[in-house]
């Protein structure tokens, strides 16, 4: 899922400046300069929420409000560091009080459906996302995180739907591309699968983990070749990919019929660490593997030879 984040995150050195700010200023209510206090406080607790020290970013949240209660951005802030923390009913009630002062806010909506789906309040979610997606349809956060809640809930046409209508607005959305397909792929559509995939690996070249997908719907599809080719892609990426390395040795092992390179692959793979026993297990099972007996030791060697049948 999508999170906002606190706009405007500031390197640690502003607390310094704040402070210091603070020390000089240190005055009475009816000064104009209070409003600045208020936004360095807001600036310090920006700073810490970044830093991941969220009970400090809510007392400096705190601190911002006493000296401005009208900075809407401090509540907001503080409503998302309430939410990072699954302080979910303060959170909650900070949000519904922005709302009721700005009812057609879609980010002050979007942040609520997030905070429903951290309670597992999905439907709840559900239905401030189509709130927010009424308002403002470019909203891609909404798209996005109401797609993800959708295949959650095995409605999975349904999340389709809404990654479809993401891209429509965001063609580039990388995260919006590998949803619609790996969801695709979950659906035994490899087709439409590599579409995105594809899509998704041009947009984002180092993302591994779309290769391995995109690789798997190549192989569904029997592109044996561009299977390869993605596993080498993969291996240019980080050479000490191990699961790679198994992947493209077990198709030089059986359907391209290369054993030489094919058990160059498998060694280099079990010298990496791969260690799935399963996969190992359905590679020897595999009806025409080259090179049984050499497959065997070297699995052997590291221990990931099936278990014999009972007798």
């Amino acid at each position: 899922m999508r999170s906002k984040r606190a706009p405007g995150l500031l390197l640690i050195v502003a607390l310094l400046a704040a402070f210091a700010a603070l020390v000089l200023l240190g005055g009475c209510a009816s000064d104009p300069r209070i409003r600045e206090i208020a936004a360095e406080y807001y600036n310090i607790g920006n700073a810490f929420f970044e830093l991941g020290q969220y009970e400090k970013a809510i007392d400096a949240y705190r601190s911002a409000l006493r000296f401005d209660p009208a900075l809407a951005k401090a509540d907001f802030n503080l409503a998302l560091t309430y939410a990072r923390m699954k302080k979910l009913p303060e959170a909650e009630q900070l949000l519904k009080k922005l709302l009721a002062d700005d009812p057609v806010n879609a980010s002050l909506m979007v942040t609520l459906a997030w905070a429903y789906h951290l309670a597992a309040r999905d439907e709840e979610a559900l239905s401030q996302y189509d709130a927010a997606l009424a308002i403002a349809p470019e909203n891609a956060d909404a798209w996005y995180n109401s797609a993800v809640i959708l295949w959650k809930l095995e409605r999975k046409q349904e999340a389709l739907e809404r990654f479809r209508k993401l891209l429509a607005v965001a063609p580039d959305d990388s995260e919006g591309l590998f949803g619609a397909g790996s969801l695709l792929l979950s659906m035994d559509d490899p087709a439409g699968a590599e579409e995105y995939l594809g899509r998704c690996v041009q947009k984002k070249p180092e993302d591994l983990d779309a290769r391995y997908l995109l690789a798997d719907a190549l192989e569904r599809q029997r592109k044996l070749s561009r299977v390869l080719e993605e596993y080498d892609r993969i291996l240019e990426r980080d050479a000490k990919q191990a699961n790679a390395w198994f992947g493209k040795a077990r198709l030089l092992l059986t359907a391209i019929e290369d054993p030489d390179n094919g058990l160059v692959a498998l060694r280099k793979s079990l010298e990496l660490g791969f260690r799935d026993g399963e996969a190992a297990g359905l590679l020897l099972a595999t009806p025409g593997l080259l090179e049984r007996e050499a497959v065997e030791a070297a699995l052997k060697a590291r221990d990931l030879l099936p278990a014999a049948p009972s007798p």
